[in-house]
């Protein structure tokens, strides 16, 4: 019996290690001062030193990003033999000015997500990565990366190939995409008058992270994302973008001409999925039908 399950548990392990997302090899170079960042360690008087230090891009060394928990996963030096990033002390929640070091263990305070579209990497304790001395617009020359509260243009970095640092890595790929018409409510036998219903607009996450930030799309994003379906490419609007906010009800009222039969309201509505996490965002893009057949053609949005 305990062989049996040490196999189960075995063969889960080995499963998530083939699901789990490796992003293609990138350098990390600081976009103010387009230093970059390379990995050092040494020996002394029987310890093992470990750094990930501020230097000049021909010197740099590859990062992996690992997906683990949602969007968070671990930043790996290429070469050092899966050694992670981790804020010193491996706190879940370090304080300002904390020093970032490689490590040979990847703890669960080593979880980073990568904000590809504005360059910032966000720990999983809330805060972000910076380069040292804080709020510098040029790094300490081989200084160490820090973790501190809140964002500024010096923190913004640049996910590049080690033989062009002039052509960015995609860290992670686009999300699934899927757009469709969504049911708000259907009255039967309606009678002449006017009928009352309301309607939720904006955007919504269900995440499968237990971190405490969950994965958002932007509107830029979201556009760049849908711009390339070939199914959803022309359904995007540009009035979408003053209703790209947390969700919001709006009360709604629609004149009956006549009595009898089915009135129905439909609402478009976008699903972004990725690594368990799924985005949504609802349209004021609404369809009156007299049946409750679901509506079956795409919107088309406006330039």
């Amino acid at each position: 019996m305990r062989l049996f399950l040490t196999l189960i548990l075995l063969s889960l392990t080995l499963l998530a290690a083939i699901d789990a997302y490796t992003s293609p090899r990138f350098i990390l170079r600081h976009r103010s001062s387009r230093l970059c960042y390379d990995y050092v360690d040494w020996w002394s008087w029987g310890h093992h030193y470990e750094k990930f230090r501020a230097d000049n891009c021909k010197n740099a060394d590859e990062l992996e990003w690992q997906q683990v928990e949602g969007h968070y996963g671990y930043l790996k030096v290429v070469g050092s033999g899966g050694h992670c990033l981790n804020p010193f002390g491996g706190w879940a929640k370090p304080g300002d000015n904390t020093a970032v070091f490689p490590h040979k263990n990847c703890y669960s305070s080593a979880l980073f997500t990568i904000d590809e579209e504005n360059g910032y990497i966000r720990h999983a304790g809330g805060s972000y990565v910076h380069p040292y001395p804080f709020n510098t617009e040029k790094p300490k020359w081989q200084s160490d990366l820090i973790i501190h509260k809140g964002t500024n243009y010096n923190n913004k970095f640049d996910f590049v190939q080690k033989n062009n640092n002039n052509a960015k890595v995609t860290i992670v790929p686009q999300p699934k995409v899927s757009g469709s018409w969504k049911k708000i409510t259907c009255w039967a036998n309606v009678h002449k008058g006017q009928l009352k219903y309301s309607v939720k607009v904006g955007t919504s996450i269900s995440s499968s992270s237990t971190t405490t930030h969950a994965w958002e799309v932007s509107f830029s994003a979201a556009f760049s994302f849908i711009s390339v379906s070939a199914k959803y490419s022309g359904s995007f609007s540009s009035t979408y973008e003053e209703q790209w906010h947390t969700e919001s009800t709006i009360e709604r009222t629609i004149n009956i001409d006549q009595d009898g039969g089915t009135v129905c309201i439909w609402q478009w509505v976008y699903t972004f999925e990725q690594f368990e996490d799924t985005f949504t965002f609802k349209a004021f893009t609404l369809r009156e039908t007299r049946s409750e057949a679901v509506p079956t053609e795409i919107p088309v949005g406006k330039k």
